[in-house]
């Protein structure tokens, strides 16, 4: 009987072993925000077509293509905001959007990147914050412009597509 109390007691002892652990939880709650327009969550950009050799130096630009985005049902806690776009960086100037093979069809453009610019025609360095921007109550359309940028030369002709995500930030 000795035995079989012995044995019960280090089988329940085993079992009341544990490690501790620690959760770090973090967020925000904020009073409100802005509706991204649902025409705005996704976009189709076309900066246009050009020939490789109109690009004869670097920093040479093309293009000037609209980027809008609305957002919907500001409330009037919203003073302003700003923007980041990411994406992968062009690995000659990170601070350009590097071309991406989105159709899958190979045969991509290199020596140019896309670079995104504010309504007053200033660089926004991919994946940092923009200058803060005005929002009113209501509704709201941001403005902004898409141009390639020769990175290297020669450029090499090719599909000159990629893909950016926005991120807002509320102030």
């Amino acid at each position: 009987m000795k035995a079989l109390v012995f044995f019960l007691m280090s089988t329940l002892s085993l079992a009341a072993m544990a490690y501790d652990g620690t959760v770090n939880i973090t967020g925000s709650i904020y009073a409100s925000s802005c509706d991204v327009d649902s025409n705005s969550q996704t976009k189709n950009i076309r900066i246009g077509d050009f020939a490789a050799n109109s690009f004869s130096s670097v920093g040479d630009v093309q293009g000037n293509a609209l980027l809008s985005i609305t957002l919907n049902n500001c409330t009037a806690e919203i003073a302003g905001g700003a923007i980041t776009f990411s994406g992968d960086a062009d690995t000659d100037n990170t601070t350009l959007l590097a071309l991406s093979d989105t159709s899958g069809g190979g045969n991509m453009a290199s020596g140019v990147g896309v670079e995104v610019l504010d309504k007053d025609g200033g660089q926004i360095p991919l994946n940092s914050q923009s200058k803060p921007f005005a929002l009113s109550e209501g509704d709201n359309t941001l403005t902004f412009y898409l141009r390639y940028m020769a990175t290297k030369i020669p450029v090499t002709a090719g599909n000159a597509s990629s893909v950016m995500y926005f991120d807002l930030s509320y102030q």
